[in-house]
């Protein structure tokens, strides 16, 4: 287990605590006066944002793009980190299992002691919340930049055989971006009695860029499912050209089947058998069956591609 202690006010500390052990928690728990149902939240992995108040405690959870995720994740889990905050009269705790750049970030610039920032508890509860919100700014580029190369490859002759695959990926993916920027947003009004202003810029600040990746993660969710459905539909126009064609080929060659087949039986008393022109007349017979069949199919407009 490490922890960070970081000095936020004379009135105010911030404690970092990553990889928390059952025991190490428990005891800082006790030390602070942590409620011990929000002890057990945090220490599960598979919470979803929340707020709740438990006497002067005030218990958050926020998840953030996991930067270590690997390409294929596609799940809350896999995606996205869980961070437990706990806020107080005179402290901010936050633990998670997993550091992330944003946070060390945050540490590094909380730690400055030139910091030109208003030094509150109510700021620094901002620029968490921000650090969590914009965390999916880059992922959610790196999924437009994705989709934009799907969708180049799925107008070619032929497309790569796992393009369906890796679409759904990528919008499970999105939609995941979609849920927790959702959720996230959800508890910044909550969070607002924090703040000197409830409704300040800083706030206002946070719901607009809330906002606005959430909006590009939805345009994002709902590209890729127009992009599987024309998939699907460019898929079922080739397979239907191709049944047109063997239809076709079938049309042709069934009736000169037929005759063939009636000739081939060879019974006796076939008077067609010793004409001297049978055979000359069957092919021509054959030749205008066939002949018949494509103008008629030229005239109802079925051989045009």
């Amino acid at each position: 287990m490490q922890k960070f202690t970081t000095t936020i006010d004379p009135t105010l500390i911030w404690l970092d605590i990553i990889d928390p052990s059952t025991r190490g928690l428990k005891q800082i728990a006790k030390e602070y006066g942590l409620h011990p149902t929000s002890v057990e939240d945090c220490l599960d992995p598979t919470h979803l944002p929340k707020h709740e108040k438990i006497g002067p405690v005030t218990f958050i959870i926020v998840r953030g793009f996991d930067e270590t995720a690997i390409p294929d994740a596609d799940t809350v889990q896999e995606i996205t980190r869980k961070i437990a905050i706990f806020v107080g009269q005179n402290f901010v705790i936050t633990v998670h299992r997993k550091d992330q750049p944003f946070m060390k970030t945050l540490r590094d610039r909380w730690q400055d002691p030139t910091l030109e920032c208003t030094r509150t508890k109510s700021g620094f509860l901002s620029e968490l919340m921000s650090a969590v919100i914009y965390s999916y700014d880059r992922p959610i580029d790196q999924a437009t930049t994705d989709f934009e190369a799907l969708e180049e490859q799925i107008f070619k002759p032929t497309p790569p055989p796992d393009v369906i695959e890796r679409g759904y990926y990528l919008k499970r993916k999105a939609s995941v971006f979609k849920r927790m920027l959702r959720m996230t947003s959800d508890l910044l009004p909550k969070i607002s009695a924090f703040h000197e202003t409830p409704n300040g810029p800083m706030l206002q600040d946070l719901k607009e860029g809330s906002d606005s990746l959430f909006f590009y993660a939805d345009e994002l969710s709902e590209n890729l499912n127009n992009l599987l459905n024309l998939h699907v539909s460019l898929s079922s126009q080739k397979t239907n050209e191709v049944v047109r064609i063997l239809t076709i080929f079938s049309v042709f060659f069934l009736p000169l089947n037929l005759i063939a087949g009636v000739y081939g039986m060879n019974f006796e008393h076939m008077p067609e058998l010793k004409h001297v022109f049978g055979y000359p007349t069957a092919l021509a017979g054959m030749f205008l069956v066939a002949a018949g069949i494509y103008f008629w199919f030229k005239k109802k407009g079925w051989l045009q591609g």
